[in-house]
C-alpha cells in the first residue's frame, strides 16, 4: 500500500514541502506587517514642512499657495508678548485664528500698534496647534474685523518641555528643535521672533505655548539662554483668542 504522507528524515538537508511553504508564508506575513507598522508610523510624525507655506487665506487667491508672499490676511493685532494677528471668525474656524508673527531672517515683525486692523501678506508656516505668518509686505490699515481678544485666565501651571523660536519649530528650519537647534533658536528668539514653549503633555489643551514674562511681555533673556534643552517652567496661563500664553517666572525655571 502506498503512503503519500510527508514526513521528517534526520539526515536530510531540506524540510518537508508543506513546512517550506508554511515558513515562506509567516515570513512574506511578517515583512508584510512591518512595512505598514513603519508606513504608518511615519505618515503619524508631525512633519514641520508637510504643510510649509500652506495657504489658509481669508481673501481670493490668484495665485499657487505655494510660496512666500502669497498669503492675505486680514486682522487685529496684539502685542504682548510678541505681536499676534487675530482673524475673524469663519464656518471653518468658528472661534477665529491666532497667528503669531515674525519678520524674514532672525527678526521680528514690523507691524504697527496693536488694537488696530490691518492686512498682512506673508507665507504660513504651520505645525501641531501653532500657526507663524512670515511677514513679507508692509502692514496695511483695514477696518477691524473683530475687537481686540481679552487674556482669560487658566491657572497657574508647572510643565516639562522646550523653549523654541516660534519660527524655525513650525517649519522655517530643519530640525527646527533639540540640541542642534539651539544656537539659532536663541539668536532668533534674541531677534525678537516670538519663543515657544513646546510641552511634553498639553496644558489648557495646547502643546504649544506663547512663551512671555511675569509681567506679559517678552520672556528674560535668563529664558532664552534655556532653549533647545529640556526645561521645567512655572507661571501663570492663559488663553488670548485661540492662542495660549505662558507668562514664566524665570526664578522657577529649572532642568528635570
Amino acid at each position: 500500500m502506498r503512503n503519500d504522507e510527508p514526513f521528517f528524515i534526520g539526515w536530510s538537508n531540506s524540510p518537508p514541502a508543506a513546512i517550506l511553504r508554511f515558513s515562506l508564508a509567516c515570513a512574506a506575513g511578517l515583512l508584510l506587517i512591518l512595512g505598514l507598522l513603519g508606513y504608518g508610523l511615519g505618515g503619524a510624525i508631525d512633519d514641520p514642512s508637510r504643510n510649509l507655506f500652506a495657504g489658509i487665506s481669508s481673501a481670493p487667491q490668484t495665485k499657487p499657495q505655494d510660496w512666500l508672499g502669497d498669503q492675505v490676511l486680514t486682522g487685529v493685532l496684539t502685542h504682548r508678548p510678541s505681536p499676534v494677528l487675530h482673524l475673524p471668525p469663519t464656518p471653518a474656524a468658528p472661534f477665529g485664528r491666532a497667528i503669531i508673527l515674525s519678520g524674514d531672517g532672525k527678526r521680528g515683525a514690523t507691524v504697527p500698534a496693536g488694537g488696530v486692523g490691518v492686512t498682512l501678506v506673508g507665507g504660513v508656516l504651520r505645525r501641531g496647534d501653532i500657526e507663524m505668518l512670515v511677514v513679507g509686505d508692509e502692514a496695511k490699515p483695514a477696518a477691524a474685523p473683530m475687537a481686540v481678544p481679552a487674556p482669560i485666565p487658566l491657572g497657574r501651571w508647572r510643565a516639562v518641555g522646550e523653549i523654541c523660536d516660534g519660527k524655525c519649530y513650525p517649519g522655517g528650519m530643519k530640525p527646527g528643535s533639540g540640541m542642534a537647534h539651539r544656537a539659532c533658536a536663541a539668536l532668533c528668539i534674541t531677534g525678537a521672533v516670538p519663543a515657544l514653549f513646546i510641552v511634553a503633555a498639553p496644558v489648557g489643551g495646547a502643546s504649544s505655548l506663547l512663551l512671555a514674562g511675569p509681567d506679559g511681555g517678552p520672556p528674560s533673556e535668563a529664558l532664552v539662554a534655556l532653549a533647545g534643552r529640556p526645561v521645567e517652567l512655572e507661571g501663570e496661563v492663559e488663553r488670548l483668542g485661540t492662542i495660549t500664553v505662558f507668562r514664566v517666572d524665570p526664578a522657577k525655571a529649572r532642568m528635570p
